[in-house]
């Protein structure tokens, strides 16, 4: 039987069309993060994704935290599209905490790479603790789900690389991840853990629409412990609201009072003129006298 063309071309139409719903249908997200060459102590700065296949309605996070001895849960930040699968956003400012130091005691003193055995036994453990000299409380509190992400950057060292990269840290480093999230909440990809170190000099230059970014920054929490608290070892500036596990968004309470705090020190306040915010006040010195108010024309 002679088919004729139209209904040919109909066909091969459909079966195209049902190929490519059924590869878009299998295709998934891939994230990866760009590597940061550092961060600079108490500055912001710009951080990178990019999805390859990403899907419709979909949120793309960006996770950080400091490499801490006993706190290891996340945080985030939502990370905004410049098109062509290519994500950004900005981090909060990094405090200027010392990285503790420790080495595996239960070793053979000719043993040089102690540092990178202790860290290495920590990923391995339950309970995070290589010489049973920790604080569990902390731990148990404050690791539980960080725990559950693998150390992907460790394993790629060797330990004497690793021994080498921990003697040259003054400062906690910096690792993170991005992940891509649906409507629904559910991770669709993930990207592998990175880290980098903070420093006391790093270049970092920031456009307008990043600086304005870092001024009003909402920080997502992953753990129950987070909320009522700061960000563990990152600073307040810019810091204006959060995100609870929950997905439950509040102003940031904590990083207020501190704003609030430090304005009120050895100060007299002055109310703003009405409209102004509850924490913009005027500060005086003891021995001034307020200003007059400005006449009326």
């Amino acid at each position: 039987m002679i088919v004729p063309r139209v209904v040919r071309n109909a066909v091969a139409v459909a079966l195209l069309v049902g190929m490519c719903l059924t590869g878009a249908a299998l295709a998934e997200p891939v994230v990866t993060v760009e590597q940061i060459p550092c961060l600079l102590v108490g500055e912001n700065a710009v951080v990178k994704a990019t999805v390859r296949d990403n899907l419709p309605d979909t949120e793309v996070r960006f996770f950080f935290r400091r490499l801490h001895d006993e706190v290891e849960d996340f945080y985030w930040v939502d990370m905004k599209s410049r098109g062509n699968g290519e994500y950004w956003t900005v981090l909060p400012k990094p405090a200027e905490e010392v990285l503790t130091r420790h080495e595996l005691e239960e070793l053979e003193e000719q043993i040089q790479e102690r540092s990178a055995r202790w860290w290495r036994q920590k990923e391995v453990l339950d309970d995070r603790d290589p010489n049973d000299d920790l604080d569990q409380e902390i731990i148990r509190e404050r690791a539980q789900v960080g725990k559950q992400v693998q150390r992907d950057w460790m394993a790629d060292l060797s330990d004497t690389e690793l021994e080498r990269w921990l003697a040259s840290l003054e400062y906690e480093p910096t690792e993170y991840y991005a992940a891509v999230y649906d409507g629904f909440g559910d991770r669709l990809a993930v990207s592998s853990l990175q880290v980098t170190q903070v420093q006391a000099e790093c270049d970092t230059n920031l456009t307008p629409a990043e600086a304005g970014l870092a001024e009003n920054l909402t920080v997502g929490e992953t753990a129950a412990w987070q909320k009522g608290k700061d960000v563990f070892h990152w600073l307040c500036d810019g810091v204006i609201s959060r995100i609870d596990r929950n997905n439950i968004w509040r102003g940031d309470d904590i990083c207020r009072a501190c704003i609030v705090a430090w304005w009120k020190q050895e100060s007299i306040l002055v109310p703003l003129a009405a409209g102004a915010t509850s924490v913009g006040v005027l500060l005086l010195d003891d021995d001034d006298d307020p200003p007059a108010s400005p006449s009326r024309p």
